[in-house]
């Protein structure tokens, strides 16, 4: 699904993720902002990302899933 869809998802309390990923972004209402679970287990604010262009182009791909 395109990012837009994945946006949706994430607003309507979903965890989505790219396909080929271990981890997962979901939507933290107390804090408004996307976290990024790790593979590793470890979280991340998205606003904290040390690289945005990794992070941008992730929001461009057209792979992403909800997770069920």
């Amino acid at each position: 699904m395109s990012f837009a869809s994945a946006v949706f998802s994430l607003m309507r309390g979903h965890k989505v993720k790219r396909r080929h990923w271990t981890g997962y972004w979901y939507f933290d209402k107390e804090r408004n902002t996307v976290i990024m679970h790790m593979h590793d287990g470890r979280e991340q604010d998205i606003r904290e990302t040390q690289d945005i262009l990794d992070t941008l182009s992730n929001c461009a791909a057209d792979d992403w899933e909800v997770i069920v």
